[in-house]
C-alpha cells in the first residue's frame, strides 16, 4: 500500500516535476555555454560559483517555485478536488500517510535541486571549461540555499492543508518559512544555518502532523 501511495503522489506531481526537470536542463545548459533555445547566447559563465548572481537567481527560482507549487500540489488541491475522502479512508494511520506524502514531496524537490547544483559543479571542475580556478568550497552556498528549500516545501504544505482565508492566516506558514529561508541563507556560519532549518523542519513537520490528526476531512 506504501507503495502505491508513493505512485500516486508521483503521477498527480508529474506536471510539476516535468516541468521542473527542463527548467533545471534549461538551467544548466544555459550556465554551461550549451544552446538549446534560439535566444540563448551560448556563453558559459565566466566564474561559476564566483559572484555568480545569474545561477543564484536561477536556482532560488527554480527551488523555491518547485517547492511553493509542489507543496500546494500535494495538499490544497488534494482538499479542493475532496480526494481526502477516500485516502483517508485506507486501512493505514493518518500520520502515515501524510508521512508518505512529504517524504515524496522533499525527496523530488532535493534530488533536483541537489541535481543541478551538483552537475554545475561537476561542470566547474572539469579542465578547460572555463578560465578561472575552482575549488569545491566554492559551492558552500549553493548547498545551504539547497538544504533550506524544503523550508518552503513545509511552509506550502502546511498552508494548503489549514482552514482559513487564503488572503489571512492561512498564508501565514509560508510567509513564516520564506523568512526562515532568507534568515538561514543570510548567517555566516553554516552550523546555524544548518540548525535554522533543522529546529523549523521539525516544528513544520510536527505542525503538519498535529493539523491532519486532529482536523475533521
Amino acid at each position: 500500500m506504501r507503495k502505491s501511495l508513493v505512485l500516486k503522489e508521483l503521477r498527480e506531481s508529474a506536471g510539476v516535476i516535468a516541468v521542473a526537470v527542463l527548467a533545471a536542463i534549461y538551467i544548466l545548459a544555459d550556465q554551461t555555454g550549451v544552446i538549446l533555445l534560439p535566444l540563448q547566447s551560448g556563453v558559459a559563465a565566466p566564474y561559476p560559483f564566483v559572484d555568480d548572481s545569474a545561477f543564484m537567481l536561477v536556482l532560488i527560482l527554480l527551488g523555491g517555485g518547485l517547492a511553493v507549487f509542489l507543496g500546494f500540489r500535494q495538499s490544497a488541491r488534494e482538499l479542493g478536488q475532496a480526494s481526502y475522502h477516500f485516502l483517508l479512508h485506507r486501512p493505514m494511520r493518518r500520520r502515515t500517510i501524510f508521512g508518505i506524502k512529504l517524504s515524496v514531496g522533499l525527496t523530488v524537490l532535493l534530488a533536483i535541486t541537489g541535481a543541478v547544483i551538483l552537475l554545475y559543479a561537476m561542470w566547474a571542475a572539469t579542465p578547460g571549461k572555463h578560465a578561472s580556478p575552482f575549488f569545491w568550497s566554492m559551492t558552500v552556498w549553493a548547498w545551504r540555499m539547497w538544504i533550506a528549500f524544503p523550508l518552503l516545501y513545509l511552509g506550502a504544505f502546511l498552508s494548503g492543508i489549514r482552514p482559513g482565508r487564503w488572503f489571512g492566516s492561512r498564508l501565514f506558514p509560508l510567509v513564516a518559512s520564506g523568512i526562515l529561508v532568507m534568515s538561514a541563507a543570510a548567517v555566516p556560519w553554516w552550523w546555524l544555518s544548518l540548525t535554522i532549518v533543522l529546529v523549523s523542519s521539525v516544528v513544520f513537520v510536527a505542525s503538519i502532523l498535529l493539523n491532519v490528526e486532529t482536523r475533521d476531512y
